[in-house]
């Protein structure tokens, strides 16, 4: 594939930062994030819903019961039918789509986090344990990529979290830890009214801190073999830095200015990406 082929492919693929950055996969990996991917979006929906607390945690034991099928050879949906060849061809543990629902219930009960622990512990449940089954599909192996999942995974949860204080607070959530909050004098009710502060700004720039180091934690388990593997999460990774560079420059105003980065800009950070794994290419393309 040429750069210019790469970079159409990709336009025609990024409608999301998971999505745009599967066009480096072969197809039956790409297929297969996307199989995963399908079915906990659409529990997430249910988790987000607005439900009365009960009623979520009844609508998502229905994907429960879809695991049971997934998992026993009796699923009908086509979607859950994709899902089940896909857990069959890269062998994916139930438990982790199981650990990922609990994480989506406790989410559901409109939980909050007194602390920095507990709010990693619950990004872990819910963006490391996606991180794993990743792994799976990109035949990634062994401890120094089950840690850089882990790593990752709560990275790229925090990143979202400070992203989405706006959208969250106007549902009445806030994953903000309590710790964090009191720290920089802020209360709780400040937030959920969605108004800035210098307070709000100094939470946040800890908690993109706190990301950065998490990243760069990440990519220090990795030797040159399982960074050739882990090519797409290590693209997310630079799109979320990028955001946070981007959230940075506005002071970290979420009410104000909704975080988004251009197009353009996320498939110029792919192919960077992309292009310092390939010297190569690069070497031809200065020629």
């Amino acid at each position: 594939m040429t750069p210019g082929e790469l970079w159409h492919k990709l336009a025609t693929r990024s409608q999301s930062n998971l999505y745009f950055a599967l066009a480096f996969l072969p197809r039956a990996r790409r297929e297969g994030f996307r199989d995963v991917y399908r079915f906990l979006r659409a529990a997430d929906d249910v988790a987000d819903s607005g439900l009365p607390p009960d009623e979520a945690r009844a609508a998502l034991g229905a994907w429960h019961r879809e695991l049971d099928a997934i998992y026993g050879g009796r699923a009908a949906h086509p979607t859950a039918l994709r899902l089940a060849a896909t857990a069959q061809r890269f062998r994916l543990p139930r438990a982790a789509f199981e650990t990922i629902l609990g994480a989506l219930e406790e989410d559901a009960t409109g939980r909050t986090f007194a602390t920095q622990a507990d709010l990693e512990r619950w990004c872990e449940a819910m963006s490391s344990t996606l991180g794993y089954l990743c792994l799976d599909i990109l035949g990634a192996e062994g401890p120094a990529a089950r840690a850089y999942a882990r790593d990752l995974g709560v990275a790229l949860q925090l990143a979202n979290i400070v992203r989405d204080v706006d959208e969250d607070a106007a549902r009445g959530r806030l994953y903000l830890p309590a710790d964090a909050l009191a720290a920089a004098g802020l209360g709780a009710e400040e937030v959920l009214a969605r108004r800035w502060s210098p307070a709000f700004a100094r939470v946040a720039a800890r908690m993109a801190a706190r990301v950065r180091e998490l990243v760069e934690d990440a990519r220090a388990h990795l030797g040159p073999e399982e960074r050739d593997k882990l090519l797409v999460p290590e693209i997310w990774a630079d799109v979320y830095l990028a955001l946070l560079r981007e959230l940075e420059r506005h002071r970290f105003d979420v009410f104000a200015h909704k975080p988004y980065l251009r197009r353009r800009k996320k498939l110029a950070i792919a192919l960077v990406r992309y292009l310092s794994r390939n010297p190569l290419i690069m070497i031809g393309n200065r020629a």
